[in-house]
Parts: structure tokens; sequence; C-alpha cells
């Protein structure tokens, strides 16, 4: 069965200005949009720095080891039996992915979207990871979350599932979707709470 997972923890000296938003709310968001569009079984999981009160019981919790998190931590989400679907709370999950869940139960190495600011190397904006996927963390030697998965082999999610798996600021910031899209990841600024102006984000986004 999958496991989704998402970090949260309070922001700390580490913590950049434009990831300083996020709180139980945004857990809740994400687990919600996840429950509307996938059908396939599956636990959603929050990794966080202390014990958490979140409106869907579903929602599990794991503590990160660190007493303060930072984005280098990130990499301890790899920590759960797989398969898994990694990715932040500045996620918007818009349309059906069971096709990523089933991929997740067959496959023997990492799925990520190609970094779309320089295409010929990964970001972590989701990860896909495999059932055996402890080498992650096994090989993790202190690196940022993204440079942890990177050094790993992966496909792209870009050539699996053209435009299904996109990235807000490097789709040109749309203010529409096209219908093939399942999965909105952003990053920096803006985030979801900034465009609720826009129709796709207020249906996709609660």
């Amino acid at each position: 069965m999958l496991t989704v997972v998402a970090p949260l923890w309070d922001a700390n000296a580490e913590s950049f200005g434009f990831s300083r938003c996020y709180n139980e709310a945004w857990v809740e968001r994400l687990y919600r949009g996840f429950a509307r569009n996938l059908t396939r079984p599956f636990r959603f999981v929050c990794f966080t720095d202390r014990l958490r009160t979140f409106a869907h019981p579903e929602i599990g919790q794991e503590r990160f080891a660190a007493a303060a998190p930072t984005y280098r931590d990130g990499v301890e989400l790899y920590r759960l039996s797989g398969p898994l679907l990694v990715l932040g709370l500045d996620t918007v999950i818009v349309g059906n992915i069971d096709h990523l869940a089933d991929w997740c139960e067959t496959t023997d190495r990492l799925g990520l979207p190609r970094d779309p600011f320089n295409p010929g190397r990964a970001c972590n904006g989701i990860a896909l990871a495999p059932r055996e996927h402890g080498h992650v963390l096994a090989d993790w030697d202190g690196e940022d979350d993204m440079a942890a998965v990177r050094k790993h082999p992966h496909v792209y999610i870009d050539d699996l599932w053209p435009g299904q798996v996109i990235s807000f600021k490097g789709a040109g910031q749309p203010e529409a979707l096209g219908p093939d899209v399942r999965i909105v990841y952003f990053h920096g600024r803006p985030k979801p709470h900034d465009l609720t102006h826009l129709a796709w984000v207020r249906e996709a986004w609660r």
C-alpha cells in the first residue's frame, strides 16, 4: 500500500522566508487532496518536530530525529517502508493519481520531476519511491534532500507522464490548468495561499 509522506516543522533560524507559512491546515488540505483524487488504499503520514492535532484522525505522525529540523532532514522521510510518495506541503493535487500509486508498487527506482529550469537534472518537487528505497537514507551524507535523491538512479516523471506533474513557476504560473495536469508543486513564492483568486486553486486546495 502506498504511503504519502510530507514534512511539517515550526519555522526556525534556518527556515527561508517563503516556508514560514506552514501549519496543520496545510497538512489537512494536502490530505484531503489525496482523499479526493486517489482511489487506491493509502496511508498519509506527517513527519513533524512535535505532536500535532489534526482535524483528520487518518493523518499519522512520525517524529524527526532532530529537535529543530532543517531542509536536510527531509531525507528522513525515506525512513518509512515503501512504496512512498514524498512531497512538500506546497503541493496541490488536482486530478486522479491512481496510476502514480500503481507505478510505485511495481518500479525499482525513484521517479523525480525534471528541474523546470535545468531539465537535464532532477528536482524533488515530488518523489515516487519504490518499496526498496532504504539506500536513500543509508547513503545520506548530510546534504540537502534534493541533492540526496539526485545521486540515486531515477527516471523522470515528465517522461513517463508528460504534463501531468508540473511546477507552477516552470509552467509559467498558469491561471488555468490543462486537462492532463494531476499535481502542481510550488517552490519559493508564490504559494497556494497567495493564489486563491485562481479558480483551480480554490477548487483543489481546500
